[in-house]
């Protein structure tokens, strides 16, 4: 994402580096003000920006101070050298959706690259809905691109999301995430049968029982959260099956499946994405 972080060093050049970083007397020291100020933005390394980042617009600094070191402690958490969700929060409590245009796209550029990189790869890694969800953007686009991956990474990253969502307290769910989450019941399915075959047994289980899980999570969502393209028939009640892409039904385990259980197949079973809400 290279270019894309010059892009962001490149927009906020406008803010230039301050003569001083004002902050709180009793929790700013002089050794913090040289730590921040004492290289080039370029040069700092994460251990100089960590305790501004830590106290950025609360106690140390304002929002074009936030906005001048930006680029360096984006480019330093996009790497793994810095912490992202916090940084994400700042940004929240920037107000960065109300920057001027070039700024929120430079910005979302980054964030749209991360989050392929986080979709694409074999292991599982932490699900990124969460960190990205700090930084308070609209979440549509980033679900959208997520819909209907076949990558391990990804799959992953939608059984923790379903497991997370289902041991959160309901009133404290983001209704959108759940409607989204009751388009995915064909996905989770899918994609068990093709890791179960793969050889992926570990996957396959925890796709299983997010499978199971999302029936509790989106028991009480109306049927018009589902897409509009194709959708198979429902099924009402134990022994019914329904198909699987590729002839297969669900209820069914072919050679391969080493083991896994197969999903839950109550409810009707999606096959794109949810439209625009």
């Amino acid at each position: 994402m290279q270019s894309e972080i010059e892009d962001v060093y490149r927009v906020f050049a406008r803010y230039p580096r301050p003569a001083r970083v004002e902050g709180c007397r009793h929790c700013v020291t002089e050794n913090d003000h040289q730590d921040l100020l004492g290289a080039p933005l370029r040069e700092l390394d994460a251990e100089r920006l960590r305790r501004f980042a830590h106290k950025a617009l609360n106690t140390w600094g304002d929002v074009d101070d936030l906005r001048h070191f930006l680029p360096r402690l984006l480019e330093l958490a996009l790497r793994g050298d810095g912490d992202l969700h916090g940084l994400f929060a700042k940004l929240r409590q920037a107000g960065w959706t109300e920057w001027p245009e070039d700024e929120r796209e430079a910005l979302r550029a980054c964030l749209a690259v991360w989050w392929e990189h986080g979709l694409s790869g074999e292991d599982r890694a932490d699900a990124p809905l969460g960190t990205l969800a700090e930084a308070g953007d609209d979440l549509g686009p980033y679900l959208d691109s997520w819909w209907g991956r076949d990558t391990p990474q990804a799959l992953w990253a939608l059984a923790d999301l379903v497991s997370e969502v289902a041991h959160t307290a309901p009133r404290a769910r983001d209704d959108r995430v759940v409607a989204w989450l009751a388009t995915t019941r064909g996905w989770l399915e899918s994609g068990f049968f093709e890791m179960a075959e793969s050889g992926r047994t570990e996957l396959a289980e925890a796709l299983s029982e997010a499978r199971q899980l999302l029936d509790l999570v989106t028991l009480d969502e109306p049927a018009s959260s589902e897409p509009t393209g194709t959708v198979g028939p429902g099924t009402t009640g134990p022994g019914a099956e329904a198909p699987e892409p590729g002839g297969r039904r669900t209820g069914e385990q072919g050679a391969g499946h080493q083991g896994a259980r197969g999903p839950d197949a109550d409810g009707p079973e999606a096959t794109g994405p949810p439209e625009p809400r």
